[in-house]
């Protein structure tokens, strides 16, 4: 593992050591099956123990790392049915959000959608992966915080959408250009209020990932 700069010792600073753990995972400086030691970690990152485990077992809870009784906390594999499972729940949700956005969406809110995918398309062009995955996880995560749906907020959340949507784009052939593109679709359906339009656009949008995924994995069956 590269030396790590410590973390300034703060009131709060568990997130840091989570993103800081995640960013060697996702960059593959930590490579599945890889062991992660806590003692390392709090080392490296001048700080205890204690914070270093709650952020792994976070890690655990989003889906990335694997516990192993007597033998310690491992990268976990991701598989495309793993992306695939996400998304398919990620489409109820969000066909929920989307029709309370439909109905109650400001101005102001829309801009911010607008906003999100400009910077997605920005990112799309400069070929900036990391920039891509942030302004997609708004684009969606904007149109959902509209809902005053508590429960469907708490349950969206708890898909952690930004982890999913790293590895499903990772596994996507398609271009980042003609993934931003789906996008403007739902905009679009949303700027006119049309409901029914931008019901099925969110359904088509991650419909078309489900199937590049089927699709993937059943050419690696055969």
């Amino acid at each position: 593992m590269e030396s790590i700069q410590p973390i300034k010792k703060r009131a709060l600073y568990r997130d840091e050591i989570k993103e800081a753990i995640r960013h060697a995972i996702f960059s593959g400086e930590l490579q599945p099956g890889d062991r992660i030691v806590e003692t390392r970690w709090a080392k490296d990152l001048g700080v205890s123990q204690s914070p270093v485990r709650e952020a792994i077992r976070e890690l655990e809870i989003v889906g990335l790392i694997d516990n192993i009784p007597y033998q310690g906390s491992f990268v976990r594999k991701i598989t495309r049915k793993d992306v695939r499972d996400s998304y398919l729940v990620r489409m109820a949700l969000e066909q929920l959000g989307t029709q309370d956005a439909c109905r109650l969406i400001t101005d102001e809110q829309l801009d911010k959608v607008k906003e999100s995918l400009d910077g997605m398309e920005k990112a799309a062009a400069v070929r900036d992966f990391d920039a891509y995955i942030r302004y997609d996880v708004d684009f969606h995560g904007r149109i959902m915080r509209v809902s005053p749906n508590e429960m469907l907020l708490r349950l969206w959340d708890q898909c952690n959408i930004r982890e999913w949507t790293h590895f499903g784009t990772q596994f996507s052939e398609q271009t980042l250009d003609s993934l931003a593109i789906r996008h403007e679709r739902i905009y679009k359906a949303l700027a006119a209020r049309n409901e029914q339009a931008a019901l099925e656009e969110t359904r088509k949008h991650i419909a078309e990932l489900v199937e590049e995924l089927d699709q993937r994995m059943e050419a690696e069956q055969n």
